[in-house]
């Protein structure tokens, strides 16, 4: 994997480790899948296959928590240990098979392609007659206040219109920055995040969050 931090892809700002594009392990996955990796986001793989992409998108059937986030994108190959495991999206694949959502959910021709910290999924239609559009999953919170049911719900009608659609929530950037505002000044971690900041949450510097914590 690179170690590059970071590559602008479509306007939105990626994080690594970043995989080089392998066609062979492509194919691999559409032959196991039976179907064909839509084009927008084989583009993105092969330009912008990063670790994460820290963004939101709003899901109005998941209120009362319409803004969710699928930041830890799943990669195309083989991790580390040279296996089909967590976070590949051959072995997320083969995972999602056999996992409990399965029995309440059709999950034909659904790859899923990224996940956020509570375990909710986005998936990739690969049928050809949904044109790439993408679904997710999320799991309901049993608190007070927070979604009270699993929602299955369609996302974007592509890739690319998701990535159009993303947007950085508050909550989001206030506890990325505050993961980097102790470092140097000259730290290009800092600077990565300062860069996303400026460019897609303009006046976040005005924010109490960001002032008290430089």
């Amino acid at each position: 994997m690179s170690g590059e931090l970071a590559r602008w892809y479509r306007g939105r700002l990626v994080r690594g480790p970043f995989t080089p594009f392998d066609p062979a392990e492509c194919r691999i996955l559409e032959r196991e899948t039976g179907l064909l990796l839509p084009p927008a986001y084989r583009s993105f793989l092969e330009a912008a296959g990063g670790g994460r992409l820290e963004y939101s998108v709003l899901l109005p059937a998941c209120e009362p928590e319409p803004v969710q986030e699928f930041g830890d994108l799943f990669h195309l190959g083989r991790d580390r240990a040279g296996a089909y495991g967590w976070g590949t999206l051959l072995g997320e694949y083969r995972a999602s098979r056999g996992g409990r959502l399965a029995a309440s959910v059709c999950l034909t021709g659904l790859l899923p392609i990224a996940r956020n910290g509570g375990g909710d999924t986005l998936f990739l239609d690969l049928n050809p007659s949904a044109h790439g559009e993408l679904h997710a999953f999320v799991r309901p919170i049993a608190c007070t206040g927070y979604l009270g049911r699993a929602v299955f719900t369609k996302v974007a009608d592509g890739f690319d219109a998701y990535l159009d659609g993303l947007f950085i929530d508050p909550g989001l950037a206030q506890d990325i920055w505050g993961d980097v505002r102790g470092g140097d000044a000259s730290d290009p971690c800092r600077h990565v995040v300062e860069e996303w900041l400026d460019k897609d949450l303009p006046g976040w510097r005005a924010e109490p969050w960001a002032s008290a914590m430089r």
